[in-house]
């Protein structure tokens, strides 16, 4: 597998997941890839396991209706429509971390935050995270920055 980028291994499983071609989770994932999901407890290992729990998501996971498109002149924002949006990824040298924003099928949006290891350009680790978007309370607004603040106002 040749060497890619965090960005392009984002992008590429991105597009894997939204068209629901799990067939191809090979090309991403390493055969004994382990997934943690340290706010549940779970650990999923193996490519057989993870495809498991992207093909049995209830709602499914990812869309067919959609390509991604670059946001802006930034580099590091794409949004994978309609239910991924590549908020951020950085990182280097086989250790990466991303920023998505999710829509799930019961219409709330979550942020997945994604720490994960690349190794001949396959995910060998990822420790995922996930946060539902909520409203900031109004206790914090007068230690907001200036144009947060004016944004809740």
């Amino acid at each position: 597998m040749p060497e890619r980028t965090g960005r392009e291994w984002a992008e590429g499983f991105q597009a894997m997941l939204r068209s629901r071609h799990f067939e191809r989770l090979s090309e991403f994932l390493h055969p004994e890839c382990v997934h943690e999901y340290p706010q549940s407890g779970e650990r999923i290992s193996g490519l057989a396991n993870i495809r498991a729990v992207f093909e049995n998501y209830p709602g499914g996971v990812g869309r067919s209706d959609a390509d991604s498109l670059r946001v802006g002149g930034d580099d590091r924002r794409w949004a994978m429509a309609p239910n991924f949006t590549l908020v951020s990824i950085t990182g280097g040298g086989g250790s990466y971390s991303s920023v998505v924003r999710a829509h799930y099928p019961d219409d709330t949006e979550w942020y997945v935050v994604t720490i994960f290891e690349l190794v001949d350009g396959l995910q060998t680790r990822a420790s995922l995270y996930f946060a539902p978007v909520f409203e900031a309370p109004e206790w914090r607004r007068p230690y907001l920055d200036g144009a947060a603040a004016r944004a809740g106002a």
